[in-house]
């Protein structure tokens, strides 16, 4: 692994994975949102969806060639020994999102602002890898009523998600609302509920912040890792869920994504399994640019 005085430098990074590029002062270049090449995106065929179930999974609507390229370098940072998170340095990881913009006013409306809450994965069949434990993304309120959001999570394949290699589990929303009582632990789900979605490159998933969700262990079997991005989004009608939130349509630049980036370690160390010398990494980074600063 890199030192933390090496990992403040924006040249170290561009040297790993010269394919991909960290804007400067200037801004990520803009890219053609969804839906772009017929006109318009249509988020009207997946509301019934998201709203009796409480997410939705829509297939081919990123393309593949982007998404490549970005799964080509989180396998570099995972052969470097480097935490597959640090793909935010790099502009196409926002790009991603940024493309979805019309899926983001569909559902939260004009004023959406990005939660400075992210994560990528590199599940490895060869090391017992694993999703996270079942959870929410928000203990809050998400939701008012049946149709205003608050939150949404998005979730981007970057290679195929099965079974096999630990895709995503849901109890969707309507099942858990039949329960007696609100889901706090695994037990307390019937498991015939369980709902697993395999999805392919190109395809985004997205779930309001209470539904109750995980990813799979992955098998010894599995022919590649799950690889993916994760990202989540509020209304900024509402009051701010994060001391922080950011611009959409301008991503941070190098250093405020390397600090938000090693800010995610400490945030989630209880979700994945993280050893002590990449805990005492990220702290030395956020030590290097408190200097720089």
């Amino acid at each position: 692994m890199m030192t933390a005085l090496q990992a403040c430098d924006r040249e170290s990074w561009l040297s790993i994975n010269p394919q991909l590029t960290i804007a400067d002062d200037d801004g990520v270049r803009d890219v053609a949102p969804v839906g772009a090449e017929n006109g318009e995106f249509d988020g009207s065929a997946h509301s019934d969806r998201f709203w009796q179930d409480g997410y939705f999974l829509i297939d081919d609507l990123l393309p593949i060639d982007h998404l490549a390229r970005l799964r080509a370098g989180i396998e570099t940072l995972v052969g470097h020994g480097l935490p597959p998170a640090m793909i935010y340095l790099y502009d196409e990881a926002w790009q991603v999102f940024m493309r979805l913009r019309p899926l983001l006013h569909h559902f939260l409306g004009d004023r959406v602002k990005l939660l400075p809450h992210f994560w990528a994965w590199h599940v490895d069949p060869a090391k017992d890898g694993r999703g996270w434990p079942p959870h929410r993304d928000y203990q809050g309120e998400s939701v008012i009523g049946e149709d205003m959001l608050i939150s949404l999570s998005l979730w981007v394949p970057l290679g195929i998600a099965s079974p096999d290699n630990g895709c995503m589990y849901v109890l969707p929303h309507s099942f858990e609302r039949c329960y007696f009582q609100k889901v706090m632990k695994p037990e307390d789900v019937v498991l015939q509920d369980v709902r697993a979605l395999p999805a392919r490159p190109g395809t985004v998933m997205g779930w309001r912040q209470d539904l109750y969700h995980w990813g799979g262990r992955a098998s010894a079997f599995a022919r590649e890792p799950r690889i993916s991005l994760s990202l989540e989004f509020q209304n900024a009608v509402f009051d701010p869920l994060a001391d922080r939130l950011l611009d959409l349509d301008r991503p941070p630049v190098f250093n405020d994504r390397l600090e938000l980036i090693a800010q995610q370690f400490d945030k989630y160390q209880h979700m994945q399994s993280m050893d002590d010398d990449t805990l005492q990494w990220a702290n030395d980074i956020m030590a290097q640019l408190s200097v720089k600063n």
